[in-house]
C-alpha cells in the first residue's frame, strides 16, 4: 500500500514521492527559521538586524542549488523597490516632526535625520522580511511544505490547505499562460499592455473558477480515500533530519527569543537607525 497522501503534490511529477535533497534542510527546520527570522526583523529595533538577514539570504539565495539567484533578486526589487521610493518621499522628504533635524531643505521638503531612520528602518524591515520569505517560497513546494509541516505536528488539515495551495501557483501560472496563447491565436495582440489589462478580469475569473473546482477535486479524492483517518500520515518524500537539525529546531527559538527580551529590556543595546546616521555624519 503507498503510504503516501493522495492529492498533494501530484502536480510535481518528478519531485513528490522521491527522495528530498540530501544537502539541504529538513523543511521543518526552514520553517523554524523562517520565523525566527521574521520575528528578529520586527522583535529588535536596530536596523542592524534586518540588514545583516537580508545579507544573509542573499548568499543563501546565492549558493543554494534549488533557487535561481537571479528570480530571487528580481522578486526582491520588483516588492521593496516601490517600497523604497514610497519612504523615501513621504519619510525622507516629509517626515511630519517639528522638532527634527534638518539636514536639507527646499520649500515642504525636507530631508531630516527622523526621517531618514524611520525610512532606513521601514525599509529594511520590508526588505529583510521579502528576502526571507521568497528563498523560502522559491526553495520549496507543496511536497516539502507539507513534510514540514507534518514534521512540526501541524493539524493535518492546515498542513493540507498550505500544500494546497503552494501547489495551485504553478497550475495557475500554466492556466494563465494557456488562456495568453489561446487569445493571441484568435488574433489578439497580447503583447500590448493594454490588451493584456483588457483580458485580466477574465482570466481572473477563470482562474477562480478552476482554482475552487480542483480544490473540490483534491478534498473529495482525499475524503475517498481516508485521508485524515490515521493519526500522522507519512511524509511524501525523504529528508536528511539529524540530530543536528533537531537541536536546531529546539534552540532556535529559544535564542531568538532571548535576543528579543535582551534588546527590549536594554541588556543588549544595538545602535538604533538614528545613531548609525549619527555615526555616518561623523
Amino acid at each position: 500500500m503507498n503510504s503516501r497522501e493522495p492529492g498533494i503534490g501530484d502536480e510535481h511529477q518528478g519531485q513528490t514521492g522521491r527522495p528530498g535533497d540530501s544537502g539541504s534542510l529538513h523543511p521543518a527546520t526552514e520553517l523554524v527559521l523562517l520565523g525566527c527570522g521574521l520575528v528578529l526583523i520586527y522583535g529588535i529595533g536596530s536596523p542592524l538586524v534586518p540588514a545583516a538577514i537580508l545579507l544573509c539570504a542573499a548568499v543563501a539565495a546565492a549558493r543554494s542549488r534549488r533557487i535561481q539567484f537571479n528570480r530571487w533578486l528580481m522578486t526582491l526589487i520588483a516588492l521593496a523597490g516601490p517600497m523604497l521610493v514610497m519612504v523615501g518621499i513621504i519619510q525622507g522628504l516629509f517626515y511630519p516632526g517639528r522638532d527634527a533635524e534638518i539636514l536639507w531643505q527646499a520649500g515642504p521638503a525636507a530631508v531630516t535625520v527622523e526621517g531618514l531612520s524611520v525610512a532606513l528602518q521601514l525599509w529594511l524591515r520590508v526588505a529583510a522580511m521579502i528576502a526571507v520569505c521568497a528563498l523560502f517560497a522559491f526553495g520549496s513546494d507543496a511536497a516539502r511544505m507539507f513534510d514540514g509541516l507534518i514534521r512540526l505536528h501541524a493539524p493535518v488539515s492546515l498542513a493540507y490547505v498550505c500544500a494546497a495551495a503552494m501547489s495551485l501557483v504553478p497550475v495557475l501560472q500554466n492556466q494563465t499562460r494557456q488562456t495568453v496563447d489561446a487569445r493571441a491565436a484568435r488574433g489578439w495582440n497580447t503583447s500590448r499592455w493594454r490588451t493584456r489589462v483588457a483580458l485580466t478580469p477574465r482570466i481572473a475569473a477563470g482562474l477562480v473558477t478552476s482554482s475552487l473546482i480542483q480544490f473540490d477535486q483534491r478534498h473529495q479524492t482525499l475524503i475517498q480515500r481516508g485521508f485524515d483517518t490515521r493519526r500522522r500520515p507519512s511524509p511524501l518524500q525523504d529528508h536528511n533530519d539529524g540530530p543536528g537539525q533537531r537541536t536546531l529546531r529546539r534552540a532556535a527559538p529559544l535564542c531568538v527569543l532571548a535576543l528579543v527580551v535582551a534588546s527590549l529590556s536594554g541588556v543588549l543595546a544595538l545602535p538604533t537607525a538614528s545613531e548609525l546616521l549619527g555615526w555616518l555624519r561623523g
